[in-house]
């Protein structure tokens, strides 16, 4: 007599997986993961953020010479946008971007559209290699090195993109006088500053955007990364912080349009004002302060 084989049908009588077996499982499984899940407000803890952040950074720091050139160089390009949106949107509220005014209140609100372009596009600024690479080496997933490496060409593509965009914009009255007098005076002002002054600016710009680079990793979903991108462009322009890429970008343009600024004003009182700045706030007022909350964030286990 041949072997009895079971049937797909009698498996579901012999499991007793009944409409009614169903819902008392659904019930039990859902009570379950009640019990056992902990609530993430607001998306992921500090532990998991960081951790993210290094497997980013790791794979920055493994990338090509070439790849973090060509990456930079785009990213001052792309920036530079916001920063002629800016000039022309306060242009077109009567002028004054230079000071508290409508106008500057309503350049912070699509400036952002450079860091759209930046952000959503791939490409990079020096100053978000802050966190992600630095929390690489941290987690042993790169080197000094490299991370020197990085910075280095970040740092002098994202001026060159910045320049080369500068020369482009300034010729053949491809901006309106208008706008053009807005960027001249921005850049103007911004090299008029102490340098104590455009140190402590540029270490809020630094901290800013390395709170941008953690807060993207944290959210979830494109909504609310994009809010967050425009909420940290336009509080950098409303309080006029110092970034060394975005003020140099500004610098260059208005230099092309005939800013009675030198290259030596410049770099003396921007550009390394600025870079040490974004630096220091960037590291040590966000990166360490959230490593060092992501290593102590869980309670000690008490020792019975």
């Amino acid at each position: 007599m041949p072997e009895s084989k079971t049937t797909p049908d009698a498996d579901v009588l012999n499991n007793d997986m009944t409409p009614e077996a169903d819902i008392r499982d659904d019930d039990q499984d859902a009570e379950a993961s009640e019990t056992t899940k902990e609530p993430t407000p607001l998306g992921q803890e500090a532990p998991e953020i960081v951790d993210d952040a290094s497997k980013i950074g790791a794979k920055r720091l493994r990338r090509p010479l070439l790849g973090d050139a060509i990456t930079a160089f785009t990213g001052g390009m792309s920036v530079s946008f916001g920063a002629v949106a800016m000039v022309t949107a306060a242009a077109a509220m009567g002028g004054g971007i230079d000071s508290p005014s409508t106008a500057l209140l309503v350049g912070s609100l699509v400036f952002p559209v450079g860091f759209l372009i930046l952000l959503v596009g791939k490409t990079e600024l020096f100053t978000e290699n802050f966190l992600l690479p630095v929390a690489a080496v941290l987690k042993g997933r790169g080197n000094l090195h490299q991370l020197g490496s990085l910075w280095g060409t970040t740092l002098t593509f994202n001026l060159l993109g910045a320049l080369v965009f500068g020369v482009l914009i300034s010729r053949n009255d491809v901006l309106s006088p208008g706008p053009a007098e807005e960027m001249i005076a921005l850049a103007t002002h911004s090299v008029t500053y102490s340098l104590w002054t455009a140190f402590i600016k540029a270490l809020f710009a630094g901290w800013l955007m390395t709170t941008l680079t953690w807060l993207l990793v944290a959210a979830v979903g494109f909504g609310p990364r994009i809010a967050v991108i425009w909420a940290i462009g336009s509080l950098i322009v409303l309080g006029q912080f110092n970034h060394v890429i975005i003020s140099a970008a500004e610098i260059f343009i208005a230099m092309f349009l005939g800013a009675d600024i030198t290259f030596g004003d410049w770099v003396t009182r921007n550009f390394l004002p600025a870079l040490a700045g974004n630096i220091f706030g960037g590291l040590v007022f966000e990166t360490m302060l959230q490593y060092i909350q992501s290593r102590y964030h869980e309670p000690e286990e008490k020792v019975s």
